[in-house]
């Protein structure tokens, strides 16, 4: 719980909470592995608020049983679809996920470095390379 210490850390919460509120997404740290999210089990998401219908958007992030560094991770790719979102970028309305998906990858790195989160880069990469076989696996099926 070290990294919740950490003067960065604490400024990146706090500017995710903020700017999701005044835009009427809840954000959610759960406690659990994983979170429910479009029907599947995932580490996070966001969905953008239905304002027509009233509706909140959300942003939700499983931090149970991972690894800090890894949750915040998790955490900066959902942000980065949030603001995608929030500022209406092509790409979040690009229709080839992985195009999407790969974009956002390389966003939320960045954002975590120039952020300066405490998430060593070894883990950065691992996760990156991680979610980008996944994602390659989807597209064969």
């Amino acid at each position: 719980m070290h990294y919740l210490k950490n003067a960065s850390v604490q400024a990146f919460l706090r500017t995710v909470r903020s700017q999701t509120r005044k835009c009427n997404v809840r954000l959610a740290l759960s406690p659990g592995y994983e979170v429910n999210g479009g029907g599947e089990r995932c580490q996070g998401y966001f969905m953008e608020p239905d304002h027509k219908r009233g509706d909140h958007g959300a942003l939700r992030v499983a931090t149970g049983g991972r690894r800090a560094s890894d949750w915040l991770f998790t955490l900066a790719h959902e942000y980065v679809h949030f603001l995608q979102w929030q500022r209406d970028d092509p790409i979040w309305r690009e229709k080839d996920y992985y195009t999407f998906e790969m974009a956002t990858e390389k966003e939320a790195l960045a954002l975590c470095k120039s952020l300066k989160l405490p998430i060593p880069r070894r883990v950065l990469l691992k996760e990156h390379r991680k979610y980008a076989r996944k994602l390659l696996l989807e597209s064969t099926r």
